[in-house]
């Protein structure tokens, strides 16, 4: 699923440009500060959805000089800013705008193209929301759908999903007070309605920032995936033991894993039986016994290593995810 979330991100990208540009219109028409709170959150998804995709596209570089493992985690970076953005631009312009039309209340002047345009910001939302659940549905296996929002290690589609489901609900609590505000006359149903949106985008930033954090800072892999590891990893008959496993999170759906091994020395011997009994029949002296001894530990090595590119490639099958591994003998 490293490109998962690719078809959303620039749905969402182009829905919201639309977007910001009408409620512009619409606020100027009309002078509400929730279509201007609206405004700014759709300028400010349509910029942070521009450096997810951005984010995506470098993330795809392959490994070079510079970097060995490649430029996977450039995801995790650029979503990391994108939701410094939405704290800086949505929650925080928003909250400070909401704040001062609380103490300035501003003249409404509410039309029905204020409506129509919101009634479409919820359509063209609402329809990414949905295509973004999809995705999520496809990606997740028989993870619940909590579980994966908690665990995915792939942020952006995480990232239009939650944004999506904001703005559509930021459009329709934007709806509800502007309507109270015309029927009541009273602006402090609008201003109130711009701190409500900046809170859920601030709470939404944070969680998003926090996540992609850990995600840079490399973390393990998800449990239930390093329990089949290990456990595969100890079912290879040339394997007695898996000392200091640990494993680490590189960019989205790629894990690397470490660990020492003890290998079965008697397992790997036993495979060249046949061959050491035929090369034992002519020796006759401690030279031809001690040369044969080196050619055993030789053929013992290259069987070793040998052992070590199966069980990696197997591993590698079962577990596609997996692009770096390191086995150690201890």
């Amino acid at each position: 699923m490293a490109g998962s979330g690719n078809g959303a991100v620039f749905m969402a990208l182009v829905g919201n440009a639309i977007l910001t540009v009408l409620k512009v219109v619409a606020f100027v028409i009309s002078g509400s500060g929730a279509m201007m709170s609206e405004a700014v959150h759709s300028a400010a998804d349509t910029a942070n959805q521009g450096l997810l995709f951005m984010g995506m596209r470098k993330s795809l570089k392959p490994a070079d000089s510079r970097f060995h493992y490649g430029y996977g985690a450039d995801r995790y970076v650029f979503a990391l800013m994108s939701a410094m953005g939405i704290f800086i631009l949505g929650c925080g312009v928003t909250v400070y705008h909401g704040v001062h039309s609380l103490m300035h209340p501003p003249e409404l002047s509410i039309s029905w193209i204020i409506f129509a345009v919101l009634g479409a910001a919820v359509l063209v939302d609402g329809y990414v929301f949905l295509a973004a659940i999809k995705e999520v549905n496809s990606g997740r296996g028989k993870k619940s759908f909590s579980k994966f929002i908690r665990t995915s290690t792939d942020p952006t589609l995480i990232a239009v999903l939650f944004e999506d489901f904001v703005a559509t609900l930021g459009a329709i609590i934007a709806a509800i007070g502007i309507a109270l505000a015309h029927y009541t006359g009273n602006p402090v149903y609008d201003s109130a309605t711009l701190i409500i949106i900046g809170a859920m985008l601030g709470v939404m930033a944070i969680w998003l920032g926090w996540r992609n954090r850990e995600l840079i800072l490399g973390p393990a892999i998800p449990e239930d995936v390093q329990e089949e590891v290990l456990a595969f990893l100890l079912e290879q008959p040339s394997i007695e033991a898996v000392r200091q496993f640990r494993t680490r999170v590189v960019a989205a759906d790629t894990f690397r894993i470490a660990a020492e091994i003890d290998y079965d020395g008697i397992y790997l011997g036993r495979k060249h039986g046949d061959w050491l009994r035929e090369q034992a029949k002519d020796i006759d002296s401690d030279e031809g016994w001690n040369e044969l001894a080196g050619l055993f530990g030789e053929k013992l090595m290259d069987e070793l290593g040998v052992e070590v590119d199966d069980v990696e490639a197997k591993l590698v099958a079962k577990f596609p995810e997996i692009r770096h591994i390191d086995m150690e003998a201890d």
